[in-house]
């Protein structure tokens, strides 16, 4: 992600509550929100998207579906070509009735379940460029 982008999404965030009250939703002050805005210091999302890069692209991906999660959604990486979306959404999706018929834990079912959800969004997406 450019780091413009970054600064358009992190204007868009503090704009849509104001300066003041987005500061104490994050618990720092209204100077150094300004800031970030005025690109004295890193925005958040910049310095997240470095984060993601930085390391094992697994753990960034993990980070990034842990984020999804917390606003109520799940991450889906975008396979390019049909014939690997269509073997990661068979292969994840029989990982996940496995899950469920044989009783694994719960945290373990839910994960399968999530990453079948997510194989099929990508083959759907595939489907339907």
């Amino acid at each position: 992600m450019s780091q413009r982008a970054c600064e358009e999404l992190f204007e868009a965030m503090v704009e849509s509550v104001g300066v003041k009250a987005f500061a104490g939703g994050i618990g720092i002050s209204a100077r150094q929100v300004y800031r970030m805005l005025n690109g004295v210091q890193p925005n958040p999302i910049w310095r997240f998207s470095q984060a993601l890069g930085a390391g094992d692209p697994a753990a960034g991906q993990a980070a990034l579906d842990q984020v999804c999660q917390w606003q109520g959604g799940y991450f889906v990486r975008l396979i390019a070509d049909l014939k690997t979306a269509n073997v990661n959404a068979v292969k994840e999706s029989a990982e996940a009735i496995v899950a469920i018929s044989e009783g694994r834990s719960p945290r373990v079912t839910i994960r399968e379940i999530r990453e079948a959800i997510a194989a099929l969004a990508a083959l759907e997406h595939v489907l339907r460029e």
